[in-house]
């Protein structure tokens, strides 16, 4: 798997599928219809002749819809095949959200998960083919039957300029509300891919082993997983189903999975499950999602064998995913160390002069492998570089004396009280510890003398009678007075998030402005 030159990572999945026709590929544990490599390939191959007959060049986006069904990644591996940048779309945006997205990136063609999208095409005056995974007159059986041709001349991965040419558009900034697309460039992944081949000695004699996918097509680790699954051969375990922790549950004892990446409320929702999940086949699970509660990774720690790899995970879609390593036994709260990967500094967010002294948060910069501007957005793509290169991740970690980071909170997210910063998640630590919380977010509101005053929201356990007083005088007890509720406590059945888990920050704070607070 030698790179050079203008080689791609459809090269890359190209020749790897070929070698290893026989191995399984990907399995819809919701249906247990699997599919192996040379399968896989063969359709993916077909569907990109078919692109190209249409007209689709390189360079053209190609937009991405719907369930992890064992369709969904043949449009995927038909555009890493063709040099068509790819697009995913969150399964939860609404008719405007789509809009936003389209006008961002003009795809030359959307495979969906049915024909909704039609309506925002027409508004916005694209010439964009959708093309929907259901039955119907725009099914992608029927574009297949249009454009398939009869003389199958021999395949080869398209060519062209890596430079020039985007790899991924990646849709970020989904819990502030604020849409912007990471655009990312072909060598940074393969780069990435090689030297985790070769630190985990990937043996290609061996057969797939399964591992779980449930990421939705938008975020970064499903752009991730689905080339690098098959490239460390590894099946893919997926469903068509929503991935309730039930569901989840019933996956992990049927298939047997050896790794996973799973969000926080998801890990939270398996734990506390009446059903008891068995976490003995794994050999690794990595939590993501900003600050994951100790108590969580406590818990985990001790349901994996002891040589298995339990780590909280760091990252950022701009970053590539993961920054610092995964520490097996770390200290709870810890992100990881440092790597030769990527260069990492705390700055002071008023002076940007670096922190040194242990134990003070500071803004992580990070330089390294990572995207490349924020598409069609260069003030957006200006306002996060530093002349010299400096990522300015928005977030703040601090550095313990033996180099373990740790998450504190977005920059963005600091509750502004007098002259003050409260970290939400601080509070929402101490909130999680009243045994009639089950789910729990802090945000704020406005206040015309103060500047902020906190808003817990809460969702009670079932059958708890748990009190606004209470909780307020809970973080009074165990925090410092200019933390207090000031803003008061909602009670809600459910707190809002994204398709990725994450509560959905900025709907939360529109809802604390206007609901009624004990």
């Amino acid at each position: 798997m030698a790179v050079s030159g203008n080689r791609h990572l459809g090269h890359l999945f190209f020749e790897h599928m070929l070698q290893r026709p026989d191995a399984l590929c990907q399995i819809d544990a919701s249906t247990g219809k699997s599919e192996r490599n040379g399968s896989v390939l063969a359709r993916s191959i077909r569907l990109a002749r078919c692109l190209r007959k249409f007209g689709a060049k390189p360079g053209d986006v190609l937009a991405l819809h719907g369930k992890n069904h064992l369709d969904l990644h043949i449009p995927y591996y038909a555009a890493l095949l063709n040099g068509m940048p790819i697009v995913g779309v969150d399964p939860m945006f609404k008719f405007e959200e789509i809009k936003k997205l389209f006008k961002l990136t003009t795809p030359k063609i959307a495979f969906c998960q049915c024909e909704h999208f039609t309506d925002a095409v027409e508004e916005l005056g694209l010439n964009t083919r959708i093309v929907t995974f259901t039955d119907g007159r725009y099914s992608m059986q029927n574009f297949i039957r249009e454009f398939d041709e009869e003389d199958r001349k021999e395949f080869r991965p398209a060519e062209f300029d890596t430079d020039k040419i985007y790899l991924w558009l990646v849709s970020t900034g989904g819990t502030t509300g604020v849409l912007k697309i990471a655009a990312f460039k072909h060598k940074p992944w393969i780069d990435r891919i090689q030297q985790q081949r070769k630190m985990f000695q990937i043996d290609d004699t061996a057969r797939n082993l399964p591992a779980l996918h449930l990421s939705p097509v938008q975020w970064i680790a499903g752009f991730y997983n689905a080339i690098a699954m098959p490239l460390f051969n590894l099946c893919k375990v997926q469903t068509s189903l929503p991935p309730t922790a039930d569901h989840v549950i019933d996956i992990i004892k049927e298939y047997r999975p050896v790794n996973a990446l799973l969000g926080p409320s998801m890990l939270d929702s398996i734990l506390k499950h009446e059903k008891e999940c068995d976490f003995s086949s794994f050999d690794l699970v990595m939590v993501a999602g900003g600050k994951v509660h100790k108590d969580l990774i406590c818990e985990l720690r001790k349901r994996v064998r002891a040589d298995a790899v339990a780590a909280e995970m760091y990252g950022q879609t701009e970053t590539l995913g993961q920054v610092f390593s995964l520490q097996a036994d770390g200290p709870l709260g810890s992100c990881g160390k440092s790597t030769e990967i990527h260069q990492v500094m705390l700055m002071d967010p008023d002076t940007e002069t670096e922190i040194t002294k242990p134990n003070t948060p500071g803004e992580l910069w990070v330089k390294g492998p990572m995207f490349t501007e924020y598409y069609n957005d260069p003030q957006q793509t200006k306002a996060v570089f530093t002349e010299d290169g400096w990522f300015k991740t928005g977030d703040l970690l601090y550095k313990d004396k033996d180099g373990n980071f740790y998450f504190v909170e977005r920059l963005g997210m600091l509750i502004k009280y007098r002259n003050y910063h409260i970290a939400p998640l601080e509070l929402v630590e101490v909130i999680r510890q009243h045994p009639g919380v089950q789910d729990v977010s802090v945000t704020s509101v406005r206040n015309v003398f103060d500047g902020e005053h906190p808003v817990a929201c809460v969702v009670r356990r079932p059958g708890s009678k748990v009190t606004a007083h209470e909780i307020k005088e809970l973080v009074a007890d165990k925090l410092s007075y200019s933390k207090r509720l000031r803003g008061g406590v909602i009670f809600m059945e459910r707190l809002p998030r994204t398709s990725t888990g994450k509560v959905a920050r900025a709907k939360l704070k529109h809802i604390a402005a206007v609901a009624y607070r004990e």
